[in-house]
């Protein structure tokens, strides 16, 4: 079941909301070197993550500290846990934002890092709906094909396996209702559709600065 993930849209204010879409099988890949502390770089071979994408890393000897979650041999079981996101420096190497590690000592791997790889979003598009309750008036609508007429911009963005709804500040600042629900579903080349969320709140809250 898709999870529900409630948004804020503030009047006057441009909206932009990501949806990561990621493989159901997690993915292992070898860790093989911590070239830089100062940022905190790992060499990562044929990593295959986009900027922002979400990791877990397990396995390492030292720095312990590098690893994340649980000591478990279950994978499903270290992604639990909070994850890092990547930066991507390039095919081999990645760097870990926000993560201070000049005192940890040296690499001793190799380690795993673990993912959900993003899916290949190649031709799918996207579609997204807000009602004023289930079966009720449709308030706004999103869609990645403009010959549906939607109100707002659905992006389906192949490089970041990621699937954004859009709104400008003089759409947001038009709207006239305050609470709605939504879902928003991601449809294949082959016209399968998958669900991006279970139904969820849409509040518009009033901004202060105009």
């Amino acid at each position: 079941m898709a999870e529900q993930i409630d948004i804020v849209i503030t009047r006057g204010k441009t909206f932009e909301f990501g949806f990561l879409y990621a493989d159901d099988e997690p993915r292992q890949v070898l860790i093989t070197g911590m070239p830089s502390q100062v940022p905190l770089r790992l060499t990562v071979v044929g990593h295959g993550l986009p900027d922002g994408w979400p990791f877990w890393v397990s396995c390492v000897k030292s720095p312990a500290e590098l690893n994340t979650g649980v000591d478990s041999d279950d994978a499903n079981e270290v992604m639990s846990a909070d994850p890092y996101f990547v930066k991507v420096i390039d095919a081999d190497t990645i760097e870990v934002p926000g993560v201070i590690a000049s005192c940890w000592k040296a690499f001793s791997g190799p380690g795993v890092l673990l993912t959900r790889p993003p899916v290949d979003l190649t031709g799918w598009t996207c579609r997204a709906q807000v009602r004023d309750k289930v079966g009720g008036n449709v308030l706004f609508s999103w869609h990645s094909d403009p010959a549906e007429n939607p109100d707002g911009e659905a992006v389906v963005d192949v490089a970041l396996g990621t699937f954004f709804l859009k709104m400008d500040a003089d759409t947001a600042k038009s709207l006239d209702w305050k609470r709605g629900l939504y879902d928003a579903e991601a449809i294949a080349p082959g016209g399968e559709v998958y669900p991006l969320t279970g139904i969820s709140s849409v509040t518009v809250e009033d901004e202060v600065t105009a």
